[in-house]
C-alpha cells in the first residue's frame, strides 16, 4: 500500500545540509513529500533499489507549497537500503545532491509538514469522545438493512486496528435481547435499548415487525468524527470488507448544512464500494474489484449532479481492493482529487462559473452567497461506516448471487433475511469488516 512519507526538505545541497526523511511501508513503494523553495521550477528523483532496479520521475507540485512523489512500482522489502538522488531545478540554477542511502523500515507516517493536524487517531484505542456514534434504524436514506448501535460487538480496537463490524457475529437474532422470534414480530426501541436515537426518519428510532416483515436484520458500526476540516487533507488507511451485500464508506458531510439539506449542502465520497466478488453492470464489474468516489451536489434529491462528479478505479491486475489500502483526499477551492495508494480516482475542478452554472439547475442559485466552489466552501466531518444491502446494489447487476430483494417490495429486509443461506456463507470473520489502521484530518 502507499503511505505519505515524512518530510523531505528540499535545500541547496551542502550550503543547506539538505538530509531527506524518507517513508516506507509494504508492499507497494517509496512515496516523497519536498518542501517547496522560492524560484523552484522543477524536481527529479532518481532511485536505485538493492536489487538494481532504477527508476527516475519528476515531482508535482501540489497546493500546500509542497512537491509530492511516488514510487509505487518498487518492490522493495523492509531492511533494505534505497539510493537516491534528488536533482532541484531552479530559474537560475540546477543543485544535485549526491547519492545517499536509506535503509527502509515499516512505520506509521508522522503528522503532515506545513498543515495543521486537526485530527488524528491511530486507534491504539477507541477513544468514544471523538466520535458521533450512530444508533439508528432509519436505513441511510437508501433502503439499507444494517441498525447501527454502539455495541462493542460492531465498534472496537484490536490490535492497533479499529473494526466496523458487520459480520456473522452481529446478526439482530444473535443479540442478547433478541431472537428469531422477536426479529419477526417483535420491536426494536432503541432509545430504551441505548438511551438515545440518532436518526428517527423511517422508523429509525422505535422500529416494529409488520405486515410480514422482519426488524434489521444486521447490527453495524458507523462513526462520525467531531472534528471537520474546511479545505487541506483526509487520510485513512484502511482494509475494506469482502461479503455479498456489504457497502463500505469512507465519506464527508457537512457540519453546519449551511445551504439546506441533502444534497444542497454537498456530500463527498471519498470511498465506497460493494463487497460482492462480481457486480457485473452495463459489462463493468463494480464489485470488490473497484473503488469509486463521489460528490453529491443540488437543489434537491432528484436534482443531483453526481454523475458529472463520479471516479471509479478498478484492480486491473485481477485482484480486489480488500488488503490494506491507503485512501486520500485533497481539497482546496480550486478542486477536490481522490486518491487510492496514490493513484487517482476522482479529481474534479472548481467549475469556472460554479456548481451551479455546470449542473444546468434552473431557478435562483441556492449557493450564490457562497465562493465559487460552492457548496465544498464549508466544514465537512469524516464519516466512517459499513452499510448492508439497498438500493447502492441495483436490480439491474448481475450478482454471484441473485438479488434476493426487489426494490417494489414492503417487505425488503425479509427477503433479504430469508435468502441469508446465499449471502451469509461470503461473509467470513474480520473479512466482512472495515479495518481502519488511520485517520488524519489536515486543515490546509
Amino acid at each position: 500500500m502507499r503511505l505519505l512519507a515524512l518530510n523531505v526538505l528540499l535545500a541547496a545541497n551542502l550550503a543547506y545540509g539538505f538530509e531527506p526523511e524518507v517513508r516506507f511501508l509494504t508492499p507497494d513503494g517509496v512515496s516523497f513529500i519536498l518542501k517547496d523553495e522560492p524560484l523552484l521550477s522543477n524536481v527529479m528523483i532518481e532511485v536505485q533499489t538493492e536489487g538494481h532496479q532504477f527508476y527516475e520521475k519528476n515531482a508535482k507540485r501540489i497546493d500546500d507549497g509542497v512537491w509530492e512523489l511516488s514510487f509505487t512500482e518498487l518492490n522493495v522489502n523492509s531492511g533494505e537500503d534505497l539510493r537516491y538522488r534528488i536533482t532541484a531545478y531552479y530559474i537560475d540554477e540546477i543543485q544535485v545532491t549526491e547519492w545517499k542511502t536509506h535503509k527502509l523500515q515499516a512505520l506509521r507516517p508522522v503528522r503532515s509538514m506545513k498543515r495543521a493536524v486537526v485530527f488524528r487517531d491511530d486507534f491504539n484505542s477507541f477513544n468514544k469522545n471523538d466520535y458521533k456514534i450512530d444508533c439508528t434504524a432509519w436505513g441511510g436514506g437508501n433502503g439499507e438493512f444494517q441498525v447501527y448501535v454502539p455495541e462493542d460487538a460492531n465498534l472496537f480496537t484490536r490490535d492497533g486496528s479499529f473494526f466496523l463490524e458487520a459480520s456473522k457475529l452481529t446478526l439482530t437474532v444473535d443479540h442478547k435481547d433478541f431472537d428469531t422470534n422477536r426479529l419477526f414480530h417483535g420491536r426494536m426501541n432503541l432509545k430504551e435499548m441505548y438511551g438515545y436515537c440518532t436518526m428517527a426518519d423511517n422508523w429509525g428510532c422505535d422500529k416494529s415487525a409488520v405486515n410480514g416483515n422482519v426488524l434489521n436484520p444486521i447490527m453495524s458500526g458507523k462513526v462520525t468524527t467531531n472534528a471537520v476540516i474546511t479545505y487541506g487533507t483526509v487520510t485513512v488507511r484502511a482494509i475494506i470488507p469482502k461479503g455479498d451485500w456489504l457497502w463500505p464508506a469512507i465519506w464527508m458531510l457537512p457540519r453546519d448544512w449551511h445551504y439546506g439539506g441533502w444534497p444542497r449542502s454537498g456530500e463527498i465520497d471519498i470511498m465506497e464500494s460493494r463487497g460482492n466478488q462480481r457486480a457485473v453492470c452495463g459489462g463493468n464489474d463494480h464489485g470488490v474489484g473497484e473503488v469509486s468516489s463521489t460528490l453529491h451536489w443540488g437543489p434537491s434529491s432528484n436534482h443531483n449532479a453526481y454523475g458529472k462528479t463520479h471516479g471509479e478505479r478498478d484492480k486491473h491486475d485481477g485482484g480486489d481492493w480488500h488488503g490494506w489500502h491507503t485512501y486520500k483526499l485533497e481539497w482546496d477551492a480550486n478542486h477536490i482529487r481522490t486518491t487510492v495508494d496514490g493513484h487517482e480516482v476522482l479529481k474534479v475542478n472548481t467549475p469556472s462559473g460554479g456548481f451551479w452554472n455546470w449542473g444546468g439547475f434552473h431557478g435562483s442559485n441556492i449557493w450564490a452567497s457562497g465562493g465559487r466552489n460552492a457548496p465544498f466552501d464549508q466544514p465537512f466531518h469524516l464519516i466512517l461506516n459499513v452499510a448492508v444491502g439497498g438500493g447502492f446494489f441495483s436490480s439491474g447487476c448481475q450478482y454471484d448471487h441473485t438479488r434476493p430483494w426487489s426494490n417494489s417490495s414492503p417487505r425488503k429486509e425479509r427477503e433479504f433475511w430469508d435468502h441469508r443461506g446465499d449471502w451469509l456463507s461470503t461473509w467470513h470473520g474480520d473479512n466482512s469488516a472495515m479495518q481502519i489502521d488511520y485517520i488524519e484530518m489536515v486543515q490546509a
